[in-house]
């Protein structure tokens, strides 16, 4: 008899400075979950001046997108990379994000009780690109995309036993991005080993079938989107 597992409790943050490294960490998840057990419900919440009816958890998971927006969230990145320094003390609690998030401690952990979204400026992350899949002529293919915040661009490569494969990434700034083959079939990520951000990966493929080449964004969220040039060889 299969016994359900009760969920595990809210985590607890003693210091103002566990709540901001926490939120940070967890909006880089899309923790969703994560972020709204660290609101003290009903917090009092403004979008362009004008207040917003969060009266439960629930009512935060639904307008969750229009709460914590890509602005809101490069706020938080930059006051847990600041540390204490950004952290304010008044009135009983304390304020970051540019003073658009204030918190105060709810028996004995830091709770988030007021949020103030800031405007649109216009670096919203588009949503992801489907993947594309490779055709090639005369054994070389070549792509160009644009990365934004935390995302990546993944292309299908239909591949036979024995084809030698090259894919190579460039046209980009220092380590902002890396490239990545996975085996479709079994998800297993093909090396190289010990490389924490290639640009290029060689390899010869033991098994037939689908690989997605993927481009990865390693630069920071917040940091300005970027363009690259993907080349594929086979032979």
């Amino acid at each position: 008899m299969l016994v359900a597992q009760a969920p595990a409790p809210p985590a607890e943050f003693p210091s103002a400075a566990s709540l901001v490294s926490a939120l940070a960490q967890a909006l880089s998840r899309s923790d969703r979950a994560a972020v709204a057990d660290m609101v003290r419900y009903p917090p009092v919440v403004t979008v362009g001046g004008i207040g917003i009816s969060i009266r439960s958890r629930a009512d935060l998971l639904k307008l969750y997108d229009g709460v914590f927006t890509t602005e809101l969230r490069c706020l938080v990145d930059d006051s847990a990379a600041k540390g204490t320094g950004a952290i304010r003390v008044d009135g009983g609690g304390v304020s970051f994000g540019d003073g658009r998030i204030r918190a105060r401690d709810v028996g004995g952990t830091f709770k988030i009780t007021t949020i103030n979204v800031p405007p649109v400026t216009g670096v919203a992350v588009p949503p992801p690109a489907p993947p594309r899949r490779v055709s090639f002529q005369r054994g070389k293919a070549q792509y160009s995309g644009r990365l934004y915040g935390d995302g990546a661009d993944s292309y299908i490569l239909s591949a036979r036993r024995g084809d030698v494969v090259q894919a190579r990434i460039e046209q980009f700034p220092g380590r902002s991005a890396a490239i990545r083959v996975v085996e479709k079939k079994t998800g297993k990520a093909l090396g190289p080993p010990g490389a924490s951000a290639p640009r290029l990966w060689n390899g010869t493929i033991q098994e037939p079938g689908e690989y997605h080449i993927d481009v990865v964004r390693l630069a920071p969220y917040c940091m300005p989107s970027f363009t690259y040039l993907l080349t594929i060889t086979i032979k």
